[in-house]
């Protein structure tokens, strides 16, 4: 199956640390959305959406191309986000959009990454090394799970 995961990483490159990771398990196609605002999904079974988490909500890129995507009924998603507290899920409100459109989320992987946002910046930041060795790793295992059930 064509995979492709559509991710927005603008601050300290976590997200696209951890969507590289998957993306070399599933053997995807990545692209970047602040750089390619309409992407072509046509071609794609599966497609990932990966954002760092901005005022508890995914990148705004990210919400709005699926907001306004026209998916096929073939087509699957997964969500992946970092952020720098993940106490909750931050993909709720995508998720609520997905089934509204009446498309299947196979499933979303959250871990944490470094965050020196607002004041967050004035402290050093916070999740310091995040990603780290075991948040790749459980990344790729997501991976590996959606793998199995492709």
């Amino acid at each position: 199956m064509n995979t492709v995961i559509i991710y927005a990483s603008t601050h300290h490159g976590n997200t696209k640390k951890i969507v590289e990771k998957i993306a070399e398990v599933l053997s995807a196609d990545l692209v970047d959305i602040t750089k390619n605002k309409n992407p072509d999904i046509t071609a794609y079974d599966v497609i990932g959406f990966g954002s760092g988490i901005y005022f508890h909500s995914m990148h705004k890129s990210i919400q709005e191309f699926i907001s306004r995507a026209a998916f096929s009924a073939h087509q699957k998603i997964f969500l992946v986000d970092t952020c720098g507290v993940g106490y909750k899920d931050y993909t709720k409100g995508i998720k609520k959009v997905l089934k509204e459109k009446k498309i299947e989320c196979l499933g979303s992987f959250q871990c944490r990454g470094f965050d020196t946002y607002g004041i967050f910046g004035k402290f050093g930041g916070i999740a310091k090394g995040h990603p780290d060795d075991n948040d790749y790793v459980k990344a790729e295992n997501f991976a590996k799970t959606l793998m199995q059930g492709r």
